[in-house]
């Protein structure tokens, strides 16, 4: 399945399964101990938080589409090191 210019978007998928997955492992956990509530509450914050994170992060670093490069310029400066070699 392909969207968001082109790109797969198989890894959030799994990564909203996964977090699902914990969620259900925790509510079971919280039915038959409900003691532990007050205790695994915190965590489906967290872990929705990360699953938000996640999926902010992979929508950013396909916002520019196919033609987007991160690498706006060479950050090494390729031209100013011949120039300093006769410096040394």
């Amino acid at each position: 399945m392909r969207i968001w210019h082109g790109r797969h978007a198989a890894p959030l998928v799994a990564i909203w399964m996964l977090a699902l997955i914990v969620a259900a492992i925790l509510y079971r956990i919280e039915d038959i101990q409900p003691a532990l509530s007050d205790l695994i509450r915190p965590v489906y914050v967290v872990l929705l938080g990360l699953a938000l994170l996640v999926t902010w992060k992979w929508f950013r670093a396909r916002a520019g589409g196919k033609q987007h490069d991160r690498r706006q310029a060479d950050r090494r400066h390729a031209d100013r090191r011949e120039d300093s070699d006769g410096d040394r």
